[in-house]
């Protein structure tokens, strides 16, 4: 490979798409020597905060993804949406004719759609990383002409019918383990509940019932609230429950919790896989094409995870359902084994690759 390659990622609005992107693009780039990195993303996901400290050109266009649910403001919205597309359409264009790409990257998501749509029109070859146990709709489009689907769930290919599809599991961002000064007493048992990189009103809402109605179990509970409710909810702190708007760094508290209750968003579905940890998922009913329900049910089909919807949980159930878990060690005992006996490919070294072997091949 003697030539440069300009190599494009795109992908985000959520952390879920937008952090195993970049853990590819580090990949790569501790393998590639002579190469030139670029981003396009949406100026209103996750990546418009993070996006700065990856020291690579980026494009960040106004776009957000489409509203599913009906109710006139989000008809109003899906009619700008239209707006947005076409001036996105048009910053994107002049981005790929300055910068010339020789290869895309994408995580999915609706900031791929139109990079991917410019890969098509100018004949670039482009591979996608699909982070749901159902494909979202941007890899449903547009996976049939891409050199290989990465897929982070094994079963995701039962949905996209003559695509070149590998399984590889979600790459894991993960940073140094570091210790949080938690300052709980380590003899009993610890609950995590994390909602997400926004956190969850829904989750928060339960939980704080919980701890009016006094029904929490003797245990230690660790909540993630979310960047914006942490002054709403930290009135909650005690000796035993620990309150944090967000942590950047998750290892630690997976290592120090013995069952997590989350949503399931695909990357926490990955992280509870990589650290071995049963849950609780409360998957997020609006979520496109439910695909958080499906996440979930990649671990309970292996008995080591346990799923409430939406419309079913109240405070009650769930704490119920956590003291069965926690207070019987069979029980426990078992979800652990069954989770620790799931495969988990190395999904890093087979997507870094099957990368390069295209470019050395091109």
């Amino acid at each position: 490979m003697s030539t440069s390659q300009n190599i494009l990622f795109c992908g985000g609005g959520t952390g879920g798409h937008y952090y195993p992107l970049m853990a590819i693009k580090q990949e790569l780039d501790k393998s590639l020597n002579n190469k030139k990195m670029y981003y396009i993303g949406s100026k209103y996901g996750i990546e418009s905060k993070k996006i700065s400290f990856e020291n690579i050109k980026s494009l960040l266009i106004p776009i957000r993804g489409f509203n599913r649910s009906f109710s006139v403001k989000n008809c109003i919205k899906n009619f700008i949406l239209i707006f947005q597309l076409l001036f996105g359409f048009a910053r994107v264009l002049i981005f790929f004719i300055v910068n010339k790409p020789s290869l895309v990257i994408a995580s999915g998501g609706y900031s791929s759609f139109l990079p991917l749509q410019m890969a098509k029109i100018f004949n670039i070859p482009y591979f996608i990383h699909e982070q749901n146990s159902f494909p979202g709709i941007v890899t449903r489009i547009f996976g049939k002409s891409a050199k290989v689907v990465f897929l982070g769930f094994d079963n995701a290919k039962n949905y996209l019918k003559n695509t070149n599809t590998i399984f590889t599991g979600n790459p894991i961002h993960v940073k140094p383990f570091i210790e949080i000064n938690l300052n709980i007493d380590f003899t009993k048992k610890t609950l995590l509940i994390v909602g997400g990189s926004q956190g969850s009103e829904f989750l928060n809402h339960l939980i704080s019932n919980g701890i009016e109605k006094d029904i929490i179990p003797n245990i230690n509970v660790i909540w993630l609230v979310g960047e914006n409710n942490f002054d709403k909810y930290k009135k909650y702190e005690s000796d035993s429950i620990k309150i944090f708007s967000f942590v950047d760094n998750m290892p630690y508290l997976y290592d120090t919790a013995n069952l997590v209750v989350s949503r399931s968003g695909a990357m926490t579905v990955s992280e509870l896989l990589q650290f071995n940890r049963p849950a609780i998922f409360i998957p997020f009913k609006f979520a496109a094409d439910n695909h958080q329900y499906y996440n979930a049910k990649t671990l309970t089909d292996n008995l080591s995870s346990v799923v409430i919807e939406e419309k079913d949980v109240t405070s009650d159930l769930l704490f119920r359902k956590v003291d069965e878990i926690l207070n019987n060690e069979i029980v426990y005992s078992s979800m652990m084994n069954n989770i620790k006996n799931i495969t988990k490919p190395d999904s890093l070294t087979i997507i870094k690759e099957n990368i390069l072997e295209h470019l050395y091949a091109s």
